[in-house]
């Protein structure tokens, strides 16, 4: 359970997926628990959720050259698209913890979420835009969770979707949680 802190390694978790010791997801069919009913509810619409992203991602380089010189760039296009990522990481954060026994009077935050990096530990994770020209489309979104520290990008878009007016530019590729500097 993951109330007060740590999940154990113990069995498996809900909504979470690990290696195993050969470096594979596959080893000897032992994966076959992420196909069972209780493993996720409706996984199909966060999935569903996340190609819906990345196609939006994949057609906005259609007008914005994925390269580091574009990192400025900022448009009502690249603001919903980072309202929509995070948003999606929301629901994916309460999920997990939701569907692993987490609770807590109130609204979550990023308090809350920031629980996810025990057992899912996310700081290690690189996310690699292939098509990238420069040295930015290597990234590491939670990197600074090593650190307790805020998620730049998170904080970019509750910034600029608190006061879009003055916030906009933070909008843009370098603070989106998939793409631009860590």
């Amino acid at each position: 359970m993951v109330n007060g802190g740590s999940m154990a390694v113990g069995r498996p978790f809900r909504r979470t997926v690990r290696q195993f010791l050969d470096g594979q997801y596959a080893e000897g069919g032992r994966w076959m628990y992420l196909l069972h009913p209780k493993f996720a509810q409706t996984p199909e619409h966060y999935i569903r959720a996340f190609l819906l992203l990345q196609g939006d991602l994949q057609q906005l380089f259609d007008f914005i050259e994925p390269d580091d010189q574009n990192l400025a760039t900022y448009s009502f296009r690249t603001h919903g698209l980072l309202l929509r990522a995070c948003v999606e990481v929301e629901a994916n954060f309460k999920a997990i913890l939701s569907e692993n026994g987490y609770s807590r009077s109130g609204n979550w935050d990023m308090h809350d979420y920031q629980k996810v990096e025990q057992s899912h530990r996310l700081s290690a994770y690189e996310i690699k835009v292939p098509i990238w020209r420069g040295m930015e489309g290597l990234r590491r979104p939670f990197q600074a969770w090593t650190s307790s520290q805020p998620l730049p990008w998170y904080s970019a878009y509750n910034a600029s979707k608190h006061d879009y007016g003055r916030s906009c530019t933070q909008a843009d590729p370098s603070h989106w949680p998939f793409v631009g500097p860590a």
